[in-house]
């Protein structure tokens, strides 16, 4: 009952003045909002880039060719081939789905509706590797990839940037570059990432892409996925084997191609978002450190300003103990009463953050709250503490009569 006295005191006391504790309370407020708002956006962003890369998929293993340095320009060391495709799908049995992949900007005509946009060169496994599927029409098939076959799957962007009147796009004959292309199917939409959009694109048989535009049988790349995620690692070391082999690359000889892990893009990206957050956060905790000298501050000019009280509390018997518990308190209170104030005014201005940009989720860091208000505490205490410690170890004679 005797603490619980010694909190209303403590109350009542800061409450004489409020204007003061509030300016007092200004830099712990300002501190733990910004801390509140880094550890929260930080949080918000991972979940962001988790489920984007959920969605492209994170069990996702490409094959490019590697580059190497020769008379002062980047050349490839070898070009990836039908025959890097064939050894891999009939050799690797980590994979569930492969496909080559080659590229190319185009400008795509319907009417007098013009756009440009991405074509690539895939076969069916692509849809499963993309995480993809298809909003109407179908996919193209394997005969279609045999025989060079003028088709196309397109993104809702192009739907839209095209066909304005609404018209069906499937069945639709749309002119890329100078190749007039049959659309057979729309791809389902997707939600954009990173300030891309997932929906501006275009499929079509690798071999249409390779003979019609490219002209060229060289890979841009190989997408492989893995049934299972945990696999991941094994693929990569069976790919290894399988092309090095195929290459007829000794022990000594370095790759002459490269392996990407879209896993592994995700975790440096995530790495290196906590270390931004981290130091963005450390940097706004300063502030805190502020606030806790500005406590220190006030509480020297309380004591000063209650050293009679002290005298007169002290004269009818009132303990060492307790002034500095109840001084101590005041501290606390402060700093815990501006970290709240804190957490409400971090979380209404990130809400704000969020609603401006549309993309990122809403996270609130619930770590992020527990923290602050366990550094204020700690504030409290160890910027309270001496200014405590002068109070209780007043004369009370001399606090009697100061004047």
């Amino acid at each position: 009952m005797r603490f619980l006295d010694t909190i209303k005191l403590a109350l009542r006391a800061l409450l004489r003045n409020r204007m003061r504790t509030f300016l007092t309370m200004l830099g712990i407020i300002i501190g733990i909002s910004s801390v509140i708002i880094m550890m929260s956006l930080g949080t918000s962003l991972t979940a962001y880039m988790q489920k984007g890369f959920s969605a492209i998929g994170n069990n996702v293993i490409e094959v490019h060719e590697e580059w190497d340095r020769s008379g002062g320009v980047w050349v490839a060391m070898r070009p990836i081939t039908q025959g890097d495709y064939d050894v891999l799908k009939r050799d690797c049995r980590h994979i569930a789905a492969i496909s080559p992949s080659v590229d190319a900007g185009t400008a795509v005509v319907f009417g007098n509706n013009n756009h440009n946009s991405y074509l690539e060169g895939v076969n069916r496994d692509y849809l499963v590797i993309g995480n993809l599927s298809i909003g109407s029409g179908t996919m193209f098939t394997d005969e279609d990839i045999a025989t060079y076959a003028k088709v196309c799957v397109i993104g809702e962007t192009v739907v839209e940037k095209l066909f304005t009147h609404g018209e069906n796009p499937v069945g639709q004959t749309i002119r890329c570059g100078d190749v007039p292309m049959l659309v057979v199917g729309v791809l389902a939409r997707r939600d954009p990432f990173m300030g891309n959009d997932m929906n501006d694109r275009m499929l079509a048989p690798y071999t249409t892409v390779q003979k019609r535009f490219l002209g060229s049988t060289d890979f841009s790349s190989i997408a492989i996925c893995c049934a299972d995620q945990r696999d991941n690692e094994l693929a990569v070391a069976e790919i290894t084997r399988v092309l090095r082999q195929y290459h007829g690359l000794t022990k000594d000889d370095p790759d002459d191609f490269r392996i990407r892990l879209l896993e592994d893009a995700a975790n440096q990206l995530n790495q290196i978002l906590a270390i931004v957050v981290l130091v963005l956060s450390l940097i706004a905790g300063i502030s805190l450190v502020v606030g806790g000298v500005g406590i220190m501050n006030i509480m020297y000019v309380i004591v000063t300003e209650r050293t009679r009280e002290i005298g007169l509390r002290k004269a009818i018997g009132a303990r060492r103990r307790d002034i500095m518990t109840q001084f101590l308190l005041e501290s606390v209170v402060m700093s815990l009463v501006g970290g709240g104030f804190g957490v409400l005014l971090g979380i209404g201005l990130y809400a704000l953050v969020t609603l401006f940009v549309g993309e990122m989720p809403f996270v609130v860091n619930g770590n992020a709250i527990l923290i602050s208000f366990t550094v204020c505490s700690l504030i409290g205490v160890f910027f309270g503490w001496y200014p405590a410690r002068k109070a209780a170890n007043l004369d009370p004679i001399q606090a009697i009569r100061y004047e």
